[in-house]
């Protein structure tokens, strides 16, 4: 019995390796890195490969409750193994209480992010609009920074979704 949990404990851990330290520096990410990162940080995954092979959403469930996307990209370059870039993004549903003009100055505000609009949508379902930072790993980035990117743009959506849309500090009075 001792030898199964043993066992079970040593699949368990190979299956879903730690990181190391936020020092660490990557060069590139795979699927595992990703997901891994996510679950160390407590973020909830909820699906993987939706959007491309290195692809996963997730749900801040402790801050802001935001879902968002981690997409990698410069997957197929020859000599790497994973991923030179990862593509964060959160998308809101557009219902028409949005502007073009709001939008636009969103990026002037936090040009760590980009702002945009897309009248059909990331995947034809309806109006989008999306705060989104781009990482590239080209010659290497640490996992803490990967770490913070993320962070800055959770933060940086849920402002930038209340400028948008007139709501919480910038509701119109």
């Amino acid at each position: 019995m001792r030898r199964t949990l043993t066992t079970l404990a040593l699949i368990a851990a190979l299956a879903f390796p730690a990181l190391a330290d936020d020092s660490t520096v990557l060069y590139s990410v795979s699927l595992q890195d990703l997901q891994t990162l996510l679950t160390e940080e407590g973020y909830d995954v909820t699906s993987t490969g939706d959007e491309g092979e290195v692809s996963i959403r997730a749900v801040d469930t402790d801050g802001t409750g935001l879902v968002f996307n981690l997409i990698g990209t410069a997957c197929e370059v020859e000599g790497n193994d994973g991923c030179l870039g990862i593509h964060m993004q959160v998308r809101y549903d557009a219902y028409g209480d949005e502007s073009l003009q709001r939008i636009n100055d969103a990026n002037l505000m936090w040009p760590a992010t980009s702002a945009w609009f897309s009248e059909l949508g990331v995947d034809d379902t309806g109006p989008t609009v999306g705060i989104t930072r781009y990482v590239i790993l080209d010659r290497g980035i640490t996992i803490g920074n990967i770490k913070e990117n993320l962070l800055n743009l959770l933060a940086i959506s849920v402002q930038a979704a209340d400028y948008i849309w007139q709501a919480g500090i910038y509701a119109a009075e």
